[in-house]
């Protein structure tokens, strides 16, 4: 995006505005990543529904900015640097997404996950850590299921215990009269 006129970085600035009024948000460094490792991390985000776009952080500060996301009037930290956007249009691969993220940054010692807005708000590099290791929307009510289908099977067993074991003293006390007689 070289010499970008006035009038273009405003119409940019509102577009990237849109998108993070409608999506979660991760900023990230690439540095020391080589193409093939960018395109190899593009190609993971689409396929949970993410998009990775390399931005200039002017734009992106604006478009912040102007989308009311930062408040305060000094640029933030996170604008400084090489900074990859990651746009994520399902909130409910956020996790996945952040796990991806930070799967990456593990392989590439110089990227490191900047921050981002999570539901409007922003977000620092420890929250996204965190939001990574929660697990996904769909594993998380697995586990759900799971835990309530054994507490209802373990109730069962309480329930029918009394049962069964009546059934055995009666079966017990028939037999001692079978053999009594």
């Amino acid at each position: 995006m070289p010499n970008l006129t006035k009038t273009k970085k405003i119409e940019l600035s509102e577009k990237i505005k849109d998108e993070f009024l409608n999506s979660d948000v991760i900023f990230f460094s690439f540095e020391g990543s080589d193409f093939g490792k960018l395109q190899q991390l593009r190609d993971k985000l689409k396929t949970l529904g993410a998009r990775m776009v390399i931005m200039r952080n002017s734009l992106i500060y604006f478009a912040s900015k102007n989308a009311n996301l930062i408040k305060d009037e000094k640029k933030p930290a996170m604008f400084k640097g090489p900074t990859a956007v990651v746009f994520v249009k399902n909130q409910d691969e956020i996790s996945s997404v952040s796990k991806v993220l930070i799967e990456f940054s593990k392989e590439n010692p110089k990227a490191k996950i900047k921050g981002g807005f999570l539901s409007r708000n922003l977000i620092s590099p420890e929250i996204i850590k965190q939001i990574s290791s929660v697990g996904s929307k769909k594993e998380l009510i697995s586990k759900l299921v799971g835990a309530l289908y054994l507490s209802l099977y373990n109730m069962r067993g309480v329930i029918e215990a009394p049962i069964t074991n009546l059934v055995y003293v009666l079966k017990a006390l028939k037999e001692k009269k079978e053999k009594g007689n």
